[in-house]
């Protein structure tokens, strides 16, 4: 597969509203679109500038500046330039992750195929939460009850006020849903491990699907003890930034699940051999996002239909977007379903993503 050119496209798009987790809010996602082309074919990727990689808009431009050398004019493999990049540009996943997940829609196309089925996937709807960011009680209860009239079958909910106001949300949430929908609950590292295990404890009787991140991310030890002293699962999320990592927290058990995102995996390459180790472990867990648009979304769909191991879906962030630059993913009866177009299967709107382009001085 020679690559003929490789561009990048800074945008910035406001969301609905104010989204707050227990580290930052934020009220605009900023994101990088590659773009890659060979023979007139072109290949769309995201990455998304993110506090848990520690990558801006910035960063990510500077990276994929480094990139060129490796992709512009050669005949590349999939994994052979994943390799190099990661070798060549430590630090910067969420930038090799958006030409990562570029290539393999151009791959695709050259070849014909849907991404999932490079991989020999299955073809079915992904069912996806809607997410809750912190805010009150009665906001909490308004949006859940508004996103189960959309049609959405699971709610994550944020967390991080405190253990009782907490339990309190999550009550609200459950009583409004009943007993037919999924709750899941993200701490986002905002908990001692002695704080977590009381939550886990007081959440027993509210049928929680699992518990993500409740303590530090670097904090190994803590994540443990939760994870072996409590009965509701717990998913383990910025503590993964790498397949191995992932394999640290399989072969310690520090974890019940994984939680791999795109931005952290360094795409779809990293992404797959994340699970590759879960499958290799017997390990469930689920595919998330940060803050990106239906491109990468549409990208972490495709991984999810990869393997019977990515039992959930996060996959709402373009939901939460006051625009969508590209179609060809649709949501309906609580899933979302891609396309029947080959690689990434969506068309993405130059227009718009031109509306959207953020004016910035040329990276050094």
């Amino acid at each position: 597969m020679k690559i003929d050119e490789l561009e990048t496209i800074p945008i910035a798009i406001d969301r609905n509203e104010v989204f707050r987790i227990s580290t930052g809010s934020s009220l605009t996602a900023e994101n990088v679109i590659v773009k890659v082309r060979s023979d007139n074919v072109t290949g769309w990727g995201n990455a998304s500038a993110n506090s848990v990689t520690q990558e801006s808009v910035e960063s990510i431009l500077k990276a994929s500046e480094g990139m060129r050398s490796e992709v512009e004019g050669k005949d590349i493999e999939l994994e052979e330039v994943w390799e190099k990049l990661r070798e060549k540009l430590p630090g910067n996943p969420a930038a090799i992750a958006g030409l990562d997940i570029a290539l393999h829609d151009l791959k695709g196309k050259l070849e014909e195929k849907k991404i999932w089925d490079m991989y020999g996937g299955r073809e079915q709807g992904v069912l996806t939460d809607r997410t809750i960011g912190l805010m009150t009680k009665t906001e909490t209860r308004e949006h859940a009850s508004k996103f189960i009239e959309k049609g959405f079958k699971a709610i994550k909910i944020k967390i991080g006020f405190g253990v009782l106001e907490d339990l309190r949300r999550i009550q609200a949430v459950r009583d409004i849903v009943g007993k037919d929908t999924d709750i899941w609950v993200d701490a986002n590292q905002a908990f001692t491990p002695e704080e977590a295990i009381t939550l886990c404890q007081k959440l027993k009787n509210l049928d929680i699907q699992f518990v993500e991140q409740p303590v530090r991310e670097g904090d190994l030890e803590g994540l443990k003890k939760v994870t072996s002293e409590t009965d509701i699962p717990i998913m383990a999320d910025e503590t993964i930034k790498s397949p191995e990592m992932a394999e640290k927290i399989c072969t310690e058990e520090l974890a019940d699940m994984i939680n791999i995102k795109l931005m952290k995996s360094a795409g779809l390459t990293g992404g797959r051999k994340i699970v590759e180790i879960m499958e290799d472990y017997s390990v469930q867990g689920m595919v998330g996002c940060m803050g990106e648009t239906s491109i990468s979304i549409a990208a972490g769909a495709h991984l999810h239909q990869t393997t019977e191991n990515l039992r959930y879906a996060d996959l709402d962030s373009h939901f939460m977007l006051s625009d969508n630059i590209a179609s060809g993913l649709d949501f309906k009866d609580g899933k979302l379903w891609t396309s029947d177009k080959p690689g990434l299967g969506v068309d993405v709107d130059k227009e718009k993503m031109e509306d959207h382009r953020m004016e910035l001085e040329a990276i050094s």
